[in-house]
């Protein structure tokens, strides 16, 4: 039990090493080395510490509330960029990696953003960054060339900056 945990803590140390100083290798290897469960695990534990430091870096009249929403906002908008980047791949190039492959690259490039993100007006370095990584992702993981790769990260940014809008729209107009 043990030996297992430590292997896992040992995962996501190389991972997080790995994005920080070489995403291009890391996503060449993220295919033989990714599970649903080891990219789903690196979100949770990225958007844990982005929700304990969120909380405790403002004031809140809620805090376990705005935790809840912490957690459930960085962990869900990893789903939306893997399921529409999935789509838009299937849709325009007829090739088909998998979607646990898609997922994992969607998951760890925003995981590692987390990790800053909740400093205030890291925003504006944050997410280029996390998109240049989905992008490095989709070239070096599902192995597409630059263009394909391009085009379903541009489609993929349109495409949720309209839905969160209709969101916006929906809810607080």
């Amino acid at each position: 039990m043990i030996g297992k945990l430590f292997k896992t803590c040992r995962f996501y140390g190389y991972a997080v090493i790995q994005i920080l100083i070489e995403p291009r290798r890391f996503f060449t290897e993220l295919p033989k080395n990714e599970t649903m469960a080891k990219s789903l695990g690196f979100c949770v534990i990225c958007s844990l510490f982005y929700c304990a430091a969120s909380l405790l870096t403002g004031t809140y009249s809620s805090p376990v509330k705005m935790g809840g929403i912490f957690f459930l906002n960085s962990v869900g908008m990893v789903f939306i960029p893997a399921g529409l980047s999935y789509m838009i791949m299937v849709m325009t190039q007829k090739k088909k990696a998998r979607f646990s492959l898609v997922f994992s690259v969607c998951a760890f490039s925003s995981g590692i953003t987390l990790l800053v993100s909740w400093m205030s007006m890291f925003l504006w370095f944050t997410e280029p960054w996390k998109w240049w990584l989905i992008y490095t992702g989709l070239k070096n993981s599902c192995k597409l060339s630059w263009k394909p790769a391009l085009l379903i990260l541009v489609l993929t940014m349109i495409i949720e900056f309209f839905f969160l809008y209709s969101l916006y729209l929906a809810f607080y107009k």
